[in-house]
């Protein structure tokens, strides 16, 4: 589901239905305050994007 993401200026809910943003439980590149995330709108996906770690992005468990 497009969850959206919490902005980190303002706390609020933005792109709900919209964008589906998830955290990778790996960061972006080591060293980087960025943490990586898969990021999707209606008809882009970004499988390894990355994004401030302010952000209130979803988690998704899965099991391996």
């Amino acid at each position: 589901p497009a969850t959206g993401c919490r902005l980190y200026s303002s706390g609020a809910l933005a792109l709900v239905g919209a964008n589906g943003d998830y955290w990778s439980s790996s960061s972006y590149l080591a060293g980087s305050a960025n943490a990586g995330h898969l990021g999707f709108l209606s008809s882009v996906v970004h499988p390894l994007n990355y994004s401030g770690r302010a952000y209130g992005f979803s988690v998704r468990c899965v099991q391996n």
